[in-house]
C-alpha cells in the first residue's frame, strides 16, 4: 500500500491545491481530524481553522473556513467557501481588517456577522503567528 494519497482543495473560484500528500489534518466542526493513506470513507462538515498538508516538498498550511471534507478511494477532497495559504496572508492586513471590523456600526452589520468575521480573521492570524515561514522539506 502506498503511503501517499491524493488531496484536492477546492473553492468556488477553483482549485487551491491538488496533489499527493502523506498526511493531512483539517478542522472539522467537532475537532481536528487527521488523514493518512488507506483511511476509511468519511464525510464531515468543516469548521474554521488550520489545514495541514504534508507533501514531498514540505508542509503546507492553509486557513479553511467551513465547508466539507470527503475521504473516499484514497482521496481527500476539501470543499470550502474560503481557503487561504499562510504564504498569502499578511499580519498587518489582518490587523487592519480587525480594526475596520470594530469600526463598522451595528446598522451596517449584525453583531452575529461581526462575531463570525472576527473568528475567521483571528484564525488566520493564529495561522500566521504559528506557521508563517515554517515550510520545510
Amino acid at each position: 500500500m502506498s503511503s501517499s494519497f491524493r488531496c484536492a482543495v477546492m473553492t468556488p473560484d477553483g482549485s487551491t491545491f491538488d496533489g499527493d500528500v502523506t498526511y493531512a489534518s483539517f478542522p472539522a466542526w467537532d475537532g481536528q481530524y487527521g488523514v493518512m493513506a488507506g483511511m476509511s470513507p468519511l464525510l464531515d462538515r468543516l469548521g474554521i481553522g488550520p489545514l495541514r498538508l504534508d507533501t514531498s516538498e514540505g508542509v503546507r498550511w492553509f486557513a479553511v473556513e467551513e465547508g466539507f471534507a470527503h475521504v473516499r478511494d484514497n482521496t481527500l477532497t476539501i470543499l470550502s467557501e474560503s481557503v487561504h495559504s499562510v504564504d498569502d496572508l499578511s499580519h498587518g492586513a489582518l490587523q487592519d481588517a480587525l480594526r475596520e471590523l470594530d469600526s463598522i456600526s451595528d446598522a451596517d452589520m449584525s453583531s452575529e456577522e461581526k462575531a463570525a468575521q472576527r473568528v475567521r480573521l483571528n484564525a488566520r492570524l493564529r495561522l500566521i503567528e504559528t506557521h508563517s515561514g515554517t515550510r520545510s522539506a
